[in-house]
């Protein structure tokens, strides 16, 4: 990170990382966006995944129905053709 707390500009490499356990639960996976989610230096994603990444952490995927569901950001949107 360079002071002032921004984080020099990427210019190649790995952007998605994604680790995978297949149990007899399910899939468990962990993923990361390593240049984040936003190009948009105003966006709250702009750097949110590359802070994790930085730090070695990770996001918990979810399939199944109930980890989704679990989600307390989750929001539906239902698209009308």
């Amino acid at each position: 990170m360079r002071p002032g707390g921004r984080y020099p500009e990427i210019a190649n490499g790995s952007s998605f990382i994604m680790a995978v356990e297949l149990t007899a639960q399910g899939p468990r996976a962990c993923t990361i966006l390593t240049y984040s989610q936003s190009a948009n230096p105003a966006s709250p994603h702009h750097v949110d995944q590359t802070e994790l990444y930085s730090h070695k952490k990770w996001v918990n995927a979810r399939f199944t129905e109930d980890e989704i569901n679990s989600n307390p950001k989750l929001r539906t949107t239902t698209a009308r053709g």
